[in-house]
């Protein structure tokens, strides 16, 4: 069998999905491994920390419009305690390229296999969970806004939860 290359993901989870009326409750409990397979990101962990961005993403066109946007999401909140997981459904060495290519400042891992799609019976690509301090699922956005709009809900609920201002990720138009 061919050795894992550096960025695979190893999943551990409960039994079964994750269905649309436990959204509202705590994540499933996931465990990612690091591009090395030798460090561990424990989903409840990092939830123990402050709220979690889960983008469940690939490097299609219109991911790729909507990355600048949940960089900058990233950025604003960075200081408050924000952590974006991005995970791509390309393989490791596709997502290794495209990551490295795009400069991207915030964690990523490749799950080629979908593994987590079912943990949080995703059905849209990308998915975007946000999950509070402490493992609540507090917002699940499916679907891609090239626009950025996707990213600004977002920042509305993330300052919500971290009790501070709103931070403009997308520029308002000057009419």
């Amino acid at each position: 069998m061919r050795k894992m290359l550096a960025l695979a993901v190893a999943l551990a989870f409960l039994p079964g999905t994750l269905r649309a009326e436990e959204k509202a409750k705590q994540a499933p409990k996931v465990v990612l491994k690091s591009p090395d397979g030798k460090r561990s990101y424990d989903l409840a962990k990092l939830t123990g920390e402050g709220p979690v961005l889960v983008r469940l993403t690939c490097a299609c066109s219109g991911c790729d419009q909507e990355l600048p946007y949940f960089q900058k999401l990233q950025a604003a909140y960075n200081a408050k305690g924000l952590r974006t997981v991005a995970v791509f459904k390309e393989k490791p060495e596709a997502t290794e390229s495209y990551a490295v290519k795009k400069g991207l400042r915030f964690l990523w891992l490749a799950d080629p296999d979908g593994k987590l799609w079912k943990t949080f019976d995703a059905k849209a690509m990308p998915t975007n969970i946000l999950i509070d301090k402490g493992g609540k699922v507090v917002k699940v956005l499916p679907g891609c806004t090239k626009d950025g709009k996707n990213a600004q809900l977002l920042s509305a609920e993330i300052a919500r939860l971290l009790q501070t201002a709103e931070a403009p990720v997308v520029e308002k138009s000057k009419k």
